[in-house]
C-alpha cells in the first residue's frame, strides 16, 4: 500500500538543521512530490539533502486558490500508486497551509497517511509562549478590514479572560504594526502577548508582555506568530 508522507520543510532559510533525520531518510527514498511552490521545495531538498537528484523527480504544484484546477492532475499522481510526499512552503503542511484537501484524497484512493516530525511554528511559539497549552484556539489571518478586525480582537478578548483559552493568529509580516496597534485599542491591556518573530533563524525572537507593554514598530516587515492569553501559574 502506497504512503502519502506529510513533510515538514524549515520554516526559515537558516533553519535546516531543525529538520530531523526521520525527514531526510523519508525523503532520499522519494520521486514524487505535491508541493506549493516548486521553486520553493526544490531549494528545500538541496539544502537538507545537497546530492538528492532532484532532476529525476516530479513536482505536482497545489494551486492555494482554485482546489478543483489541481483536483485532476493530482488524482492522476495519486493513481501511479507510489510513495509521494506533500510539502508547503515553510512549516509542516495542513497545518495553517493547503493540503488537507490532498490527504482526504490520498486516503480515499487507498494511500496510508505519515505525517513526519518536524518544526511548526504554531507549536514553537505555543511552547515557549508561557500560556496555556492545554486549551488554545488557532484563528490563522484575522480580518484586514478595520471594523471586522476591531470584532474579532473584542471576541478573542473575551475568550481569553473568561475562559483563558490561548488565542494564536498570524498576519502578513508588513501589516504587523497596525495588527498590533489594533490589539493594544481593542484588547484588555493586562492579558499578555507572546510575538515569536523569525523562528528557527539565527535572530529568533520570543517575548510575551503585558499587551499594554508592546511598542508595534518592532515587529514591522517580519514573519511572527501571535498569542494572546494569560501567563500560566
Amino acid at each position: 500500500m502506497p504512503s502519502l508522507y506529510i513533510i515538514p520543510c524549515s520554516i526559515h532559510q537558516d533553519g535546516s538543521d531543525h529538520i530531523p533525520p526521520v525527514v531526510k531518510n523519508t525523503v532520499i527514498e522519494l520521486s514524487l512530490f505535491i508541493v506549493e511552490r516548486t521553486r520553493t521545495a526544490r531549494r528545500f531538498l538541496r539544502n537538507i539533502l545537497p546530492d538528492f537528484p532532484i532532476d529525476a523527480c516530479t513536482f505536482l504544484e497545489l494551486n492555494k486558490h482554485d482546489a478543483k484546477a489541481s483536483l485532476l492532475d493530482i488524482e492522476s499522481l495519486l493513481e501511479r500508486n507510489q510513495n509521494v510526499g506533500m510539502m508547503s512552503e515553510a512549516g509542516t503542511p495542513c497545518i495553517a497551509d493547503p493540503g488537507a484537501w490532498v490527504v482526504s484524497l490520498a486516503r480515499q484512493k487507498g494511500y496510508t497517511i505519515r505525517a513526519l516530525t518536524g518544526p511548526n511554528s504554531i507549536i514553537l511559539g505555543l511552547a515557549a509562549s508561557g500560556m496555556n497549552g492545554q486549551s488554545f484556539t488557532f484563528h490563522g489571518y484575522l480580518p484586514v478590514q478595520e471594523q471586522k478586525l476591531s470584532k474579532k480582537l473584542k471576541e478573542i478578548n473575551v475568550s481569553a479572560m473568561k475562559k483563558g483559552t490561548s488565542q494564536i493568529f498570524i498576519e502578513t509580516p508588513y501589516r504587523n504594526t497596525k495588527l498590533l496597534r489594533s490589539i493594544q485599542k481593542n484588547v484588555h491591556p493586562e492579558l499578555h502577548l507572546c510575538v515569536a518573530k523569525n523562528l528557527t533563524a539565527n535572530d529568533e525572537s520570543i517575548q510575551t508582555r503585558k499587551i499594554r507593554d508592546w511598542k508595534p514598530e518592532a515587529l514591522e516587515k517580519h514573519p511572527c506568530i501571535f498569542i494572546i492569553g494569560q501567563l500560566q501559574q
